[in-house]
Order: structure tokens, then sequence, then C-alpha cells
């Protein structure tokens, strides 16, 4: 997507809401703030500290969230062939009865949606649903970076960014910096274009349920 001026990109993240507001999981949980983190992994409790830390300071772009880290969910109805069915885990979370909260799920197996296979150290974030899952290799020591950039580039996704840095090209911002939403997260910050973004998307929100 090619956009002729930066007060042209706000104006497009912010009309984006629209599609959001009609959502109650997306909406549920934007307005408690609050992500429940389901480890079903093999990683260890530094790994998952490193995990909730960046999960709060991404949040934080928005305001103090909750996190709470749940028992280990059992997936095993979702195991087919040796991978999870994203769409099951999906399905599960959305029946999670008067469900208030995003959902982050940490597997030790590929994950298959669709026709798509979800390599070990990969992730997908089903925005408007309020859902992300992280695949680990149990085989696998993860450096630190993984952990504060990948896992935070997927919050950026989970509060309504719902684009990648390269995905959008836009006059007036010059040449920008290396960003954390380009994929696989080269960066620790977010670029002016894409905190722009992700500001006039909130900003859409908020006015919209004041």
């Amino acid at each position: 997507m090619r956009l002729n001026s930066i007060n042209e990109w706000k104006k497009y993240c912010f009309n984006n809401h629209k599609i959001y507001l009609k959502n109650k999981y997306f909406m549920g949980w934007l307005r408690q703030k609050k992500v429940d983190i389901f480890n079903c992994s093999e990683l260890k409790n530094e790994e998952i500290m490193l995990i909730k830390n960046t999960i709060r300071r991404a949040l934080s772009f928005f305001g103090k969230g909750k996190i709470r880290l749940s028992k280990t969910a059992n997936l095993d109805f979702a195991i087919k062939n040796g991978k999870i069915d994203g769409t099951q885990i999906l399905d599960m979370a959305k029946k999670s009865g008067n469900r208030r909260s995003a959902s982050i799920f940490l597997i030790n197996k590929r994950v298959k949606t669709g026709k798509d296979i979800l390599e070990f150290g990969d992730a997908l974030t089903y925005v408007s649903d309020g859902v992300t899952i992280f695949t680990f290799d149990p085989k696998v020591k993860y450096p630190k970076r993984f952990f504060k950039d990948e896992v935070a580039h997927e919050v950026y996704h989970l509060l309504g960014l719902n684009v990648h840095h390269p995905d959008t090209k836009v006059m007036g911002y010059g040449k920008l910096p290396r960003c954390i939403m380009e994929y696989n997260a080269p960066s620790e910050k977010l670029c002016r274009k894409c905190k722009d973004g992700l500001s006039s998307f909130l900003e859409g929100i908020k006015n919209a349920t004041n």
C-alpha cells in the first residue's frame, strides 16, 4: 500500500478501527487490558519471565496491562499428525465463556493453519480475535533477543497494528531506521511510521468507545 502523506496514513489507521469494533473478543480484551499466557512449552522460568516483561512493556503503549500466567492448557484435542491445528486453538479460546482477555499460547509443536505450517520460532496472531500462538523447539535455546523483539512484534499486532513495516509506503517520513515491525523483527524499536499507525488506530478505538 502506498500513501501520499503522513496525515493520510494516520487517517487510514484511525478509520481502520471500525472493523474491530464489531468483534467482541478484540474489544473485550482491549477494554480490560488483560493477557493470559498459556505455557504449553518446555521453556524455563527465566524465559517465561522475559516473555511476560516484554508483553508488559509492549502493552504500556496504551496503558498499564494485566498479565496472568495460566495453567497449562490441554491441547491434545488439537493435535493431528504431530502438529497443532491453530484454528482449533482459536475456536477453543473463543468458546471460553465471557472472555475478556487476550490469549497467548506458547507451544512446543509445529502449528498448522489452513495450508500453511508454522515452523519452530514462528508465530501467528489472530488480531481480531485476540489470540497469538508462538512455537518453540524444545531442543533449541533461544537468545534473549528473541523473547524481546519477536514477542513484542506479535504483541503490537495483537494491539491492532495488523501490517508489517514494508507493507506500507508513506511519503513524508524520509529514510526510516530498522523497525521491530519488519519481518523477523530486526530492531527492538517501533519506527515513527509504525508508531504513528498504532497510535492512530488506538485513538480511533478510544474515540469510538468513549
